[in-house]
């Protein structure tokens, strides 16, 4: 029996000393490079965008640090009309070995981004799944890179989630949710594209109200077009359709998206288009000027 105990205490103390010497840290996040898709709100200021960044991190570093490559762009949609675009030219990261770190992105308009005459922003991240995805958030500080420059996240609350960048044609049904938190307005649309840069059907459900009741409105899509983001540096893509039965949302028959593909063409993302019109047609109302939604979706 005495040493049936005092195996068990070297196996346990075996254990504990194999445990000690384990490392729960995740791997260096050294796939986080390249091009991505993004696409951000602002739950309070009605604020919608989407766009392109690009990465490049230091391997001797252990990819703790890189840089904000030029050529990316932000598209910035406000719900009551207002349209900012700016285009990314420089920025750093910097990760702790998890993937948590910050993200610092700098442009350079008179406007600033998303109309707040900074043109830094400085996001916190989590890059998940090697590297595939980036979960962001905007850091609250007045100034970034070190309390330097200021940074538009002082001014305005987003969040929002990245992916590798596609740039290809994208063709089948997507199934996307929608939501708007402002007006408390959610919903679910399937929109089937094909190769030739048209919208060829669907439908869309959506739910308006919030506390005390909603309205749901269900509409089919039966008609529209597409024009894809030229590449993962430059511009984003513009998607608009019209729908019969009841209108979007209960508000206009056309919609219009500003959207980003990423996961070799498996997911769409992006934000409501705030233009008044769609393509500049004055008979076309847009139902995205007054309903700024973000939206995220799939191909099944």
């Amino acid at each position: 029996m005495a040493r049936s105990k005092l195996l068990m205490t070297l196996l346990v103390l075996v254990g504990v000393c194999t445990l000690a010497g384990t490392s729960f840290a995740k791997p260096a996040p050294c796939g986080f490079k390249g091009n991505y898709s993004f696409f951000f709100w602002d739950p309070d200021a009605n604020i919608s965008g989407v766009g392109f960044f690009a990465v490049s991190l230091n391997a001797a570093t252990g990819c703790r640090s890189g840089v904000v490559l030029p050529g990316g762009i932000i598209d910035c949609n406000f719900g009551d009309g207002t349209i900012f675009e700016d285009y990314i030219e420089d920025g750093t990261v910097a990760l702790e070995e998890d993937g948590e770190g910050t993200m610092e992105i700098e442009t350079n308009s008179t406007p600033g981004i998303c109309g707040t005459g900074k043109e830094a922003l400085e996001l916190d991240i989590s890059v998940v799944l090697g590297g595939k995805t980036v979960l962001f958030n905007s850091n609250g500080v007045e100034k970034a890179v070190s309390g330097t420059i200021p940074q538009a996240g002082y001014n305005y609350t987003i969040t929002g989630r990245a992916e590798k960048c596609y740039a290809a044609p994208i063709s089948g049904c997507y199934d996307m949710r929608f939501w708007e938190p402002v007006d408390s307005t959610v919903g679910d649309c399937t929109i089937c594209v094909n190769g030739a840069g048209l919208v060829t059907g669907g439908q869309c459900q959506c739910n308006v109200g919030g506390i005390g009741g909603g309205t749901e409105y269900l509409s089919e899509i039966v008609g529209g077009a597409y024009t894809p983001g030229e590449d993962c540096e430059s511009s984003t893509g513009y998607l608009w359709f019209v729908v019969s039965s009841e209108e979007f949302c209960g508000d206009e028959s056309y919609l219009a998206l500003d959207f980003a593909v990423a996961e070799s063409g498996k997911e769409i993302m992006g934000a409501c288009d705030s233009d008044e019109y769609i393509l500049g047609d004055t008979d076309k109302y847009n139902a995205g000027y007054d309903i700024n939604c973000a939206f995220e979706g799939w191909l099944p």
